[in-house]
């Protein structure tokens, strides 16, 4: 049986410690959309998701693009078994 990587959503909350808080979410939401990710962006969070293997090294280039820049605490929740997002399925 042929392996195939997972699909993976994840929940993303960024909060900057500096004050900075539009210019810090703005940072890490232009890195995930440079990678190409599925993204979801609601009033107090993103979801993403996608094959894990494209999943993690979004989330790490997104991280390490808003940590150079600001202070942040960046809040995930990560689930294999949660449904996706209505946009993933084509029903917005």
């Amino acid at each position: 049986m042929e392996k195939t990587d997972p699909l993976i959503s994840v929940q993303i909350s960024v909060y900057a410690l500096d004050g900075k808080v539009r210019e810090a979410v703005h940072c890490y939401l232009d890195a995930l959309d440079a990678t190409g990710i599925d993204r979801d962006t609601g009033t107090m969070s993103t979801v993403v998701w996608g094959e894990a293997a494209a999943v993690w090294p979004a989330l790490q280039s997104a991280y390490e693009s808003v940590a150079a820049k600001y202070k942040v605490i960046v809040n995930t929740v990560m689930c294999n078994a949660a449904p996706l997002p209505a946009r993933a399925s084509g029903r917005r």
